[in-house]
């Protein structure tokens, strides 16, 4: 700011009677004269003539135009030279001839009009010819006057930067050299002069300065001294400017700043900022005073010549300064440096310099040290050729290596070490930092146990999401079997030939939906319909299919507990754990055996060790088998797809969906095998009281019709066309759209009331989360009811509100979604646990 206000750019200095390398004389040869003064003469001519003939036109004729037209033609030679004092002629001569010659009879001449006429024509182009002469021989002697004073002042200029690389180019000392450059500038260059360099904190140092006056030599320094920065504003670029009183003030921190000021009498200066890898490393400050002209341009373009070869010259010593202190920081780095480092020979691999680290950490003393070479630093078991080879490889950046090597005392350590190649006195040799690393070769043992079951946690992950994605597809495609089967059936006559045939299709999709329930179980285990239920009877209730899958060469045996409590958990979940298991154990008997089921109840005490579960009250199935068993390798992968007992046979997902299924219940597994003493597969469930189990509502009535209005949104073409026919069946009238956006568009173009919407929650264009969204905002009185063939969980994650939404399961019966839509149209259904 106070440089804005109290300096200004000047222009080039006019000349001036100062002699040295900064006398002010313009770089130039010869300046022809400019457009301005080429055409000024010739112009003059013209309005001159011009003027003349409307004095005559007006009957105010001048008597002697000519001699005022020549003297125009003197004024254009003079002021442009030859070619503009011409073109004046000419015009002068066209005048002469229109002004002479007799009005009205073309050109025609009195006779001392046409003498007149004739001398005109010899005497202006004369005139001109004379006069552009004496123009050119004034410009070619002030051309050689310029000539002349420029090769002196090239002269002087040469001469000072001469002595001023001389000067600087005397010593690695630049606060030496810059002192004297402060007095060669003086008065060569300027009144008086400072020079500062910047150091690491970004402050100015004073390290030169000149006065041509020595006694105002201390004035000077006491401006430039003191950590307040340079005499002048420095803005990163060379500058020339003016002062005066106001800038002083404006300049001025105190009153003793302001008295300096007003003692050395500033008049102009030059701030030289030193720049060097764009950065600045000083400054020079050259400053005139009342004794001689302002600084101008031409000072300025000097000034930064000579700023260059000092800020050469600066940099070199600066850099050769940073250059020992590197080498002092390098060295104290590599002696106190807290790891083991040294440096050997590449070539005879003795090593030739060691820090005290390794002497601490290996127990030889620096001189011990030296006298060895790397080979004597390995184990004597560790592998030939691990370490030598690291230190005989030609890496120009580095390498890494692991080693065992041996201390004094003859401990061994594993060692991680890693190189550099440099050349040391001409010599290649190799710096070398070790590290202690034989906690972390402990540490990594135990990791890779670690790694080792999150990779198998991963695999079962991933292959849950395959089997979602699975399941979703084959939900549509059963959905639209079963449907369509359920509406033939009932048209068909109970005494028709294929009935059966249409009832066997019915048990297929419903056999497939067991499977897509595993499925759904393995990728997202979670309860979908969780219910109060009794293990026992469970149990008992799949006795009988439990016998014919088993075979018959396996005894199955049963032995259920008594008063056992309930557990929550779906029913169709419980299912796939029993039949899972048994299946299991079944494949582990080929050859026959014994089949146990038991059931039973466990109380786990909150003081119990190593437990994983919460303490509390569990109800136990266990299933047995008299098989050949299994080592622990097999057990802890027992729960991934593909990896039962019979790897070879049919267990495919059914242990990784018990697994799932078990412990989104709350609960757990525990397998005791041992190979040739068979497998105990014990399953944990958590028992609930009376009053915690959820109030479930019995829906066997069959559903009542409906007259109400009923917008399908299915992306499936079956899947939609078995909702339309159920629904048309059952008294509904259907709107049908394969999509969302397809939705919007047929719900805009229905004038009539819309009572529920029945949509798929992933569909191509718009979800049904999004659908739903925009219809309640367009019809707020409109029911929704979701169907899809995707798990809660990935129904909730596409937009889906689990509190606030009525849902059926893909694949679903007719029975099932006409109740589904009765209960969600006809009754305010609670939502929650049955709708999901």
């Amino acid at each position: 700011m106070h440089q804005r206000d109290a300096t200004q750019r000047v222009g080039r200095a006019g000349p001036s009677s100062e002699s040295g390398p900064l006398s002010g004389v313009p770089f130039i040869t010869d300046v022809p004269p400019g457009m301005g003064g080429r055409v000024r003469g010739p112009l003059l001519t013209v309005a001159i003539a011009i003027l003349f003939d409307q004095l005559t036109r007006h009957a105010l004729p001048i008597t002697y135009p000519f001699i005022v037209l020549l003297a125009s033609v003197v004024y254009a030679g003079w002021s442009g030279g030859l070619r503009p004092a011409l073109v004046s002629s000419l015009v002068t001569l066209v005048y002469a001839t229109h002004y002479l010659k007799l009005p009205g009879v073309g050109f025609h001449y009195t006779p001392g009009n046409a003498y007149t006429l004739v001398v005109l024509c010899a005497v202006v182009p004369c005139v001109a010819v004379l006069v552009g002469r004496l123009n050119e021989a004034e410009r070619a002697a002030r051309k050689g006057e310029l000539q002349r004073e420029e090769a002196l002042e090239l002269a002087r200029r040469s001469s000072f930067l001469s002595e001023t690389s001389r000067l600087l180019a005397s010593s690695l000392d630049y606060t030496a050299n810059l002192r004297g450059l402060a007095r060669l500038t003086v008065p060569e260059l300027a009144d008086w002069c400072t020079i500062h360099v910047v150091r690491g904190d970004n402050s100015f140092e004073l390290v030169g300065a000149a006065h041509r006056d020595p006694a105002r030599e201390l004035m000077v320094q006491a401006l430039g001294a003191g950590g307040r920065g340079t005499p002048f504003p420095v803005n990163g670029r060379a500058i020339v400017a003016e002062l005066h009183e106001d800038s002083f003030r404006q300049l001025s921190s105190d009153a003793q700043r302001l008295q300096l000021y007003r003692a050395l009498l500033p008049k102009s200066y030059i701030a030289l900022p030193l720049i060097a890898r764009n950065r600045t490393i000083g400054v020079i400050t050259l400053v005139a005073a009342e004794s001689r002209r302002p600084f101008g341009a031409d000072d300025l373009a000097f000034a930064e010549d000579l700023g260059a070869r000092v800020t050469l010259a600066l940099e070199n010593a600066l850099l050769d300064g940073e250059r020992h202190e590197a080498e002092q920081r390098a060295d104290m780095l590599f002696k106190g440096h807290p790891l083991p480092m040294w440096v050997f020979d590449a070539e005879t691999l003795g090593i030739v310099a060691v820090n005290q680290a390794a002497s601490r950490h290996y127990g030889y003393t620096e001189a011990e040290f030296t006298s060895m070479t790397i080979i004597d630093l390995r184990a004597p078991d560790d592998l030939p050729g691990v370490l030598s080879g690291l230190e005989r490889a030609g890496l120009a950046r580095g390498g890494t290596a692991l080693a065992q090597h041996q201390r004094k005392d003859g401990s061994v350590t594993d060692m991680e070490l890693v190189s550099h190649e440099f050349f040391l006195e001409g010599r290649r040799a190799r710096l070398v930092l070790a590290t202690d690393v034989s906690e972390r070769t402990r540490t990594r043992a135990a990791l890779a146990q670690t790694e080792d079951q999150l990779r198998q946690a991963q695999r079962i992950a991933m292959s849950g999401r395959l089997a979602g994605g699975i399941a979703h597809d084959f939900n549509n495609l059963l959905t639209t079997i079963r449907g369509f089967s359920d509406l033939v059936l009932r048209d068909v006559p109970h005494d028709a030939s294929f009935r059966k045939d249409i009832e066997r299709i019915m048990r297929a999709a419903d056999r497939g939906a067991l499977v897509t329930r595993q499925l759904m179980a393995f990728g997202r285990p979670r309860p979908a319909s969780p219910r109060a239920m009794d293990v026992n009877g469970a149990v008992t209730g799949m006795e009988g299919l439990a016998r014919r899958i088993i075979g018959a060469d396996v005894q199955l045996v049963t032995r259920l507990g008594s008063d056992l409590g309930r557990i929550l958990l779906d029913p169709g979940y419980f299912e796939q754990i029993l039949m899972n298991l048994l299946l299991n154990a079944s494949d582990a008997m080929p050859s026959g055996g014994t089949l146990t089921i038991e059931t039973g109840e466990r109380q786990i005490a909150r003081s119990a060790p190593g437990r994983t579960v919460r303490p509390g009250r569990y109800v136990v199935l266990a299933v047995s088998d008299t098989g050949a068993g299994m080592d622990a390798e097999r057990v802890a992968r027992l729960f991934e797809p593909y990896q039962g007992e019979q790897q070879a046979r049919r267990n495919g997902l059914g242990l990784s969906t018990v697994h799932g299924i078990v412990r989104q219940a709350g609960g757990v597994i525990r397998i005791s095998s041992e190979p040739g003493d068979g497998t105990t597969v014990k399953v944990y469930l958590p028992r609930i009281e009376d009053d915690e189990s959820p109030s479930m509502v019995a829906g066997t009535a069959e559903p009542g019709r409906g007259t109400e209005t009923v917008l399908v949104v299915e992306d499936e073409d079956g899947v939609r066309e078995v909702v339309r026919a159920v629904l048309i069946e059952h008294g509904y009238t259907v709107l049908e759209a394969r999509h969302g956006r397809d939705a919007l568009l047929v719900a805009d173009q229905f004038d009539a009331t819309i009572h529920l919407l029945v949509t798929d929650v992933v569909m191509p264009e718009m979800g049904g989360g999004e659908l739903a969204t925009r219809l309640l905002a367009l019809r707020p009185g409109l029911k929704v009811l979701y169907i899809s063939g995707y798990t809660v969980d990935e129904i909730v994650q596409r937009g889906v509100e689990k509190a606030e939404a009525a849902f059926v399961h893909k694949p679903f019966t007719p029975t099932d979604l006409i109740r589904k839509v009765r209960g969600v149209l006809g009754e305010a259904i609670a939502p929650g646990a049955e709708d999901f």
